[in-house]
């Protein structure tokens, strides 16, 4: 491969990165030799089939960014984004990421590790929050979605995690109407709120 063509990919990583799909690289005359040359030699990795990213990106990209560009319409959620908050001390082993209950289930790499939460289309968009961080925009709830989830899940995941949650958001700058509209829409106000108004 010429250092000109080398370039090229360099250019597109990063006008489109952090992570590619391989017909944006053939797209621009990029093409599976190519590819296997630029794997060959370390200057890109492979994510999972069809996705690729430089291997300094990799590097220096948590698992949540890598997450959110593998799967760009999931939403980092539950665990991971109560970590990402610090609303927890618990250091969840996979991304947790939400994906719409009427969308198609994506092929998931080995690496990071992902946990897919499949969640009702009418709540999907529900509290998305848009975080700029080191290498790529993170899609993520905010921390009054998250704590509604926690709460909705309580059964599954353990009440005494989504209470440690609110105990730690009740803490910080919080927003209690923009709380209580969430667990309306969820139908979880009534159990929530004698939690919240123990904790005032």
């Amino acid at each position: 491969m010429t250092d000109k063509k080398q370039e090229r990919v360099y250019a597109l990583f990063e006008q489109y990165g952090p992570v590619l799909k391989t017909n944006k690289l053939r797209e621009n005359k990029i093409f599976s030799r190519d590819i296997a040359e630029l794997i060959s030699n370390k200057k890109i990795r492979k994510i999972k089939t069809g996705f690729y990213i430089r291997t300094q990106d990799k590097n220096n990209m948590s698992d949540l960014e890598i997450a959110s560009a593998i799967i760009p319409n999931g939403i980092i959620c539950l665990q991971s984004a109560a970590s990402y908050y610090d609303l927890t001390t618990i250091n969840p082993i996979s991304v947790y990421v939400a994906i719409p209950s009427n969308g198609m289930r994506p092929v998931l790499p080995s690496q990071p590790p992902i946990e897919l939460v499949v969640t009702p289309a009418r709540l999907f968009t529900l509290g998305i929050s848009e975080q700029d961080d080191s290498q790529s925009k993170l899609r993520i709830y905010n921390k009054e979605r998250t704590i509604c989830d926690f709460f909705r899940k309580r059964n599954q995941i353990g009440e005494d995690i989504a209470i440690e949650v609110l105990r730690n958001y009740m803490q910080g700058k919080r927003d209690l109407q923009r709380l209580f509209e969430y667990a309306e829409q969820f139908r979880i106000k009534t159990v929530l709120k004698p939690y919240v108004e123990a904790m005032i």
